[in-house]
């Protein structure tokens, strides 16, 4: 089943619904259908047309709390994840991550150079433009995230759903 969501956890990355493909991940698809009362059927070409990821982003606004509890478990969980690795005695357990952002933030540059200074045939376009919606939806700001935190009211939501 995870072959066939991949092509559309990338499309939700890459249309900025990375919490609603977070969700599927940990939830499943049946939960965020519920939740979201949209179903994640793509059309006849494997993807989600415009009107089903705008009815997305407007049901992922209205349940918000559902959303920002699955963002606040995953970014704790990151953390909890290094400060463990912080005090291992091995050096490359403790500079781990540190080494694993920096490659990808490397690729994801070398990646949007690429695509903007070559020439990308026809049948590609489509690839790249998933590869590159998933890069900047998922990779950056997940590394974004981890290293720098995210918005002010974000954690203030965050605060108050770990005090429930």
């Amino acid at each position: 089943m995870i072959p066939l969501l991949a092509p559309i956890l990338s499309q939700l990355a890459g249309a900025g619904l990375q919490k609603v493909a977070d969700a599927v991940l940990d939830k499943g698809v049946e939960s965020v259908e519920e939740k979201l009362g949209i179903k994640l059927t793509p059309n006849e070409d494997g993807v989600l047309d415009d009107s089903k990821l705008a009815d997305l982003q407007m049901a992922a606004m209205k349940h918000e709390e559902f959303m920002a509890e699955i963002d606040l478990k995953n970014t704790q969980s990151a953390r909890d994840m290094q400060q463990k690795a912080m005090e291992s005695e091995d050096p490359f357990v403790r500079r781990f991550v540190y080494q694993f952002a920096w490659l990808w933030s490397a690729f994801a540059i070398g990646y949007i150079i690429l695509i903007t200074t070559y020439s990308i045939p026809e049948k590609n376009l489509r690839f790249v433009d998933v590869v590159l919606g998933f890069i900047m939806g998922t990779v950056v700001s997940t590394i974004l995230n981890f290293f720098f935190g995210s918005s002010q009211g974000s954690k203030q939501k965050s605060q108050e759903l770990s005090k429930r």
